[in-house]
Protein backbone atom coordinates (compact mmCIF):
# COMPACT_ATOMS: atom_id res chain seq x y z
CA UNK A 1 0.00 0.00 0.00
CA UNK A 2 1.12 3.81 -0.50
CA UNK A 3 1.59 5.48 2.71
CA UNK A 4 1.70 8.67 1.00
CA UNK A 5 1.65 11.02 -1.81
CA UNK A 6 5.12 10.94 -2.70
CA UNK A 7 5.19 7.00 -2.42
CA UNK A 8 1.62 7.19 -4.89
CA UNK A 9 3.02 9.36 -7.17
CA UNK A 10 7.03 7.97 -7.67
CA UNK A 11 4.81 4.44 -8.06
CA UNK A 12 2.53 5.39 -11.15
CA UNK A 13 5.40 7.37 -12.36
CA UNK A 14 7.65 3.72 -12.45
CA UNK A 15 5.05 1.34 -13.09
CA UNK A 16 4.28 3.50 -15.51
CA UNK A 17 7.41 3.11 -17.58
CA UNK A 18 7.86 -0.19 -17.04
CA UNK A 19 4.76 -0.64 -18.73
CA UNK A 20 5.82 1.23 -22.07
CA UNK A 21 9.09 -0.91 -21.89
CA UNK A 22 6.85 -4.38 -22.02
CA UNK A 23 4.40 -2.73 -24.59
CA UNK A 24 8.01 -1.31 -26.56
CA UNK A 25 10.16 -4.96 -26.20
CA UNK A 26 6.61 -6.85 -26.97
CA UNK A 27 6.58 -4.39 -30.52
CA UNK A 28 9.96 -4.29 -31.44
CA UNK A 29 12.47 -6.19 -29.88
CA UNK A 30 12.56 -9.97 -29.93
CA UNK A 31 12.72 -9.88 -26.19
CA UNK A 32 9.12 -10.61 -25.28
CA UNK A 33 7.10 -11.59 -22.59
CA UNK A 34 4.28 -13.29 -24.59
CA UNK A 35 1.54 -14.20 -21.77
CA UNK A 36 1.57 -10.13 -21.89
CA UNK A 37 1.28 -9.53 -25.58
CA UNK A 38 -2.29 -8.47 -25.52
CA UNK A 39 -4.00 -4.92 -25.77
CA UNK A 40 -6.51 -5.82 -22.83
CA UNK A 41 -3.37 -7.09 -20.81
CA UNK A 42 -1.92 -3.85 -20.70
CA UNK A 43 -5.24 -1.82 -20.22
CA UNK A 44 -5.54 -3.68 -17.26
CA UNK A 45 -2.44 -3.37 -16.03
CA UNK A 46 -2.85 0.89 -16.78
CA UNK A 47 -6.06 0.59 -14.69
CA UNK A 48 -3.83 -0.40 -11.65
CA UNK A 49 -1.60 1.86 -12.11
CA UNK A 50 -3.72 4.94 -12.92
CA UNK A 51 -5.11 3.78 -8.66
CA UNK A 52 -1.66 5.12 -7.79
CA UNK A 53 -2.35 8.92 -9.74
CA UNK A 54 -5.60 8.91 -8.01
CA UNK A 55 -4.42 7.83 -4.63
CA UNK A 56 -1.71 10.75 -5.01
CA UNK A 57 -4.72 13.13 -5.30
CA UNK A 58 -6.25 11.45 -2.64
CA UNK A 59 -3.96 11.85 -0.29
CA UNK A 60 -3.36 15.89 -1.49
CA UNK A 61 -6.90 16.66 -0.78
CA UNK A 62 -7.58 14.46 1.86
CA UNK A 63 -8.80 17.01 4.22
CA UNK A 64 -10.55 18.42 1.21
CA UNK A 65 -14.23 16.91 1.28
CA UNK A 66 -15.13 18.54 -2.43
CA UNK A 67 -11.95 16.83 -3.87
CA UNK A 68 -12.20 14.09 -1.69
CA UNK A 69 -15.24 12.98 -2.57
CA UNK A 70 -14.28 13.54 -6.50
CA UNK A 71 -11.07 11.23 -6.41
CA UNK A 72 -12.65 8.34 -4.04
CA UNK A 73 -15.83 8.44 -7.25
CA UNK A 74 -12.83 7.93 -9.89
CA UNK A 75 -11.25 5.71 -7.42
CA UNK A 76 -14.59 3.41 -7.26
CA UNK A 77 -15.55 3.54 -10.46
CA UNK A 78 -12.15 2.37 -11.70
CA UNK A 79 -12.34 -0.79 -9.80
CA UNK A 80 -15.66 -1.18 -11.05
CA UNK A 81 -13.68 -1.12 -14.38
CA UNK A 82 -10.74 -3.21 -13.49
CA UNK A 83 -12.51 -6.59 -13.81
CA UNK A 84 -14.30 -5.91 -16.81
CA UNK A 85 -10.56 -5.02 -18.68
CA UNK A 86 -9.12 -8.40 -16.21
CA UNK A 87 -12.34 -10.34 -18.75
CA UNK A 88 -11.49 -9.07 -21.69
CA UNK A 89 -8.12 -10.89 -21.49
CA UNK A 90 -10.38 -14.20 -21.83
CA UNK A 91 -9.58 -14.94 -25.86
CA UNK A 92 -12.68 -17.46 -25.82
CA UNK A 93 -15.35 -15.23 -26.87
CA UNK A 94 -18.15 -17.50 -25.37
CA UNK A 95 -16.94 -17.51 -22.22
CA UNK A 96 -15.70 -14.19 -21.94
CA UNK A 97 -19.26 -12.94 -23.28
CA UNK A 98 -21.02 -14.78 -20.62
CA UNK A 99 -18.14 -13.66 -18.04
CA UNK A 100 -18.88 -10.11 -19.00
CA UNK A 101 -22.75 -10.27 -18.95
CA UNK A 102 -22.74 -11.57 -15.67
CA UNK A 103 -20.37 -9.16 -14.33
CA UNK A 104 -22.11 -6.06 -15.50
CA UNK A 105 -25.58 -7.40 -14.19
CA UNK A 106 -24.36 -7.50 -10.70
CA UNK A 107 -22.04 -4.41 -10.96
CA UNK A 108 -24.38 -2.03 -12.76
CA UNK A 109 -27.15 -1.92 -9.93
CA UNK A 110 -24.73 -2.54 -7.00
CA UNK A 111 -23.10 0.79 -7.91
CA UNK A 112 -25.35 2.36 -8.60
CA UNK A 113 -27.48 1.41 -5.51
CA UNK A 114 -24.12 2.46 -3.46
CA UNK A 115 -23.22 5.63 -5.12
CA UNK A 116 -26.89 6.01 -4.09
CA UNK A 117 -27.26 5.60 -0.68
CA UNK A 118 -23.54 5.74 1.18
CA UNK A 119 -21.76 8.32 1.46
CA UNK A 120 -18.50 8.36 -0.82
CA UNK A 121 -15.31 9.33 1.16
CA UNK A 122 -11.44 7.82 1.89
CA UNK A 123 -10.13 8.58 4.99
CA UNK A 124 -6.99 7.48 6.18
CA UNK A 125 -6.80 3.73 8.18
CA UNK A 126 -4.85 3.27 11.87
CA UNK A 127 -2.41 1.35 10.18
CA UNK A 128 -2.03 4.44 8.00
CA UNK A 129 -3.27 3.88 4.55
CA UNK A 130 -6.07 5.15 2.51
CA UNK A 131 -9.40 3.56 3.61
CA UNK A 132 -12.32 3.43 1.32
CA UNK A 133 -15.93 2.66 2.90
CA UNK A 134 -17.16 1.80 -1.17
CA UNK A 135 -16.61 -2.18 -0.43
CA UNK A 136 -16.05 -2.25 3.01
CA UNK A 137 -17.88 -5.58 4.78
CA UNK A 138 -18.95 -6.70 1.54
CA UNK A 139 -17.59 -10.00 0.97
CA UNK A 140 -19.62 -11.37 -1.84
CA UNK A 141 -18.86 -8.24 -3.69
CA UNK A 142 -14.94 -8.83 -2.94
CA UNK A 143 -15.49 -12.76 -3.94
CA UNK A 144 -17.30 -11.38 -7.94
CA UNK A 145 -14.22 -8.76 -8.37
CA UNK A 146 -11.42 -11.25 -7.26
CA UNK A 147 -13.23 -14.16 -9.40
CA UNK A 148 -13.26 -11.74 -12.55
CA UNK A 149 -9.54 -11.09 -12.33
CA UNK A 150 -8.72 -14.76 -10.92
CA UNK A 151 -10.59 -16.37 -13.53
CA UNK A 152 -8.95 -14.21 -16.49
CA UNK A 153 -5.68 -15.03 -15.77
CA UNK A 154 -5.99 -18.47 -14.61
CA UNK A 155 -7.96 -19.41 -17.86
CA UNK A 156 -5.45 -17.58 -20.16
CA UNK A 157 -2.19 -19.11 -17.84
CA UNK A 158 -0.60 -16.06 -17.09
CA UNK A 159 0.69 -17.51 -13.89
CA UNK A 160 3.30 -14.62 -12.54
CA UNK A 161 -0.26 -12.61 -12.08
CA UNK A 162 -1.73 -15.82 -10.58
CA UNK A 163 0.99 -16.26 -7.95
CA UNK A 164 1.38 -12.34 -7.71
CA UNK A 165 -2.82 -12.22 -6.91
CA UNK A 166 -2.43 -15.61 -4.13
CA UNK A 167 -0.09 -13.65 -2.30
CA UNK A 168 -2.03 -10.32 -2.29
CA UNK A 169 -5.19 -12.01 -1.41
CA UNK A 170 -3.48 -14.20 1.75
CA UNK A 171 -1.67 -10.67 3.12
CA UNK A 172 -5.45 -8.91 2.76
CA UNK A 173 -6.77 -11.03 4.68
CA UNK A 174 -4.37 -11.32 7.29
CA UNK A 175 -3.55 -8.15 8.26
CA UNK A 176 -5.07 -4.89 5.59
CA UNK A 177 -8.98 -6.18 5.49
CA UNK A 178 -10.14 -2.26 6.00
CA UNK A 179 -7.95 -0.56 3.71
CA UNK A 180 -7.54 -3.51 1.05
CA UNK A 181 -9.02 -1.57 -1.92
CA UNK A 182 -5.77 0.51 -1.54
CA UNK A 183 -3.16 -1.99 -2.11
CA UNK A 184 -1.79 -1.42 -5.32
CA UNK A 185 1.23 -0.06 -4.22
CA UNK A 186 3.09 -3.12 -3.09
CA UNK A 187 1.37 -5.37 -6.10
CA UNK A 188 2.14 -3.30 -8.87
CA UNK A 189 5.60 -2.20 -7.88
CA UNK A 190 6.65 -6.16 -7.26
CA UNK A 191 5.23 -6.95 -10.99
CA UNK A 192 6.69 -4.26 -12.54
CA UNK A 193 10.37 -5.44 -10.98
CA UNK A 194 9.97 -8.82 -11.77
CA UNK A 195 8.63 -8.02 -15.58
CA UNK A 196 11.98 -5.58 -15.27
CA UNK A 197 14.43 -7.84 -14.41
CA UNK A 198 13.07 -10.77 -16.65
CA UNK A 199 13.27 -8.24 -19.42
CA UNK A 200 16.52 -7.32 -19.11
CA UNK A 201 18.80 -9.90 -17.70
CA UNK A 202 16.78 -13.19 -17.85
CA UNK A 203 16.06 -13.49 -21.71
CA UNK A 204 19.53 -12.11 -22.84
CA UNK A 205 20.79 -14.19 -20.14
CA UNK A 206 19.26 -16.95 -21.40
CA UNK A 207 20.18 -16.37 -24.83
CA UNK A 208 23.45 -15.92 -24.37
CA UNK A 209 23.69 -19.41 -22.66
CA UNK A 210 22.18 -21.13 -25.77
CA UNK A 211 24.54 -19.37 -28.13
CA UNK A 212 27.15 -21.02 -25.89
Amino acid sequence: MCWNAAVSLNTFLFSSFALLLIIYNNSFTKYKIKELNNKWTYIFFESIILMQLIEFFLWRNINNKYYNKLFSIVAISLLVIQPIAGIMIIKTTTIRNVLLFVYLLLAIPYSIYQFSTKKIHTSVSKNGYLEWYFFKNSFLVLFVWFFCVFFSIIYEKIWTLVIFSIITLIILSIKYRDSAGSMWCWVINSIMIYYIIYLLFFLPFLEKMQIC
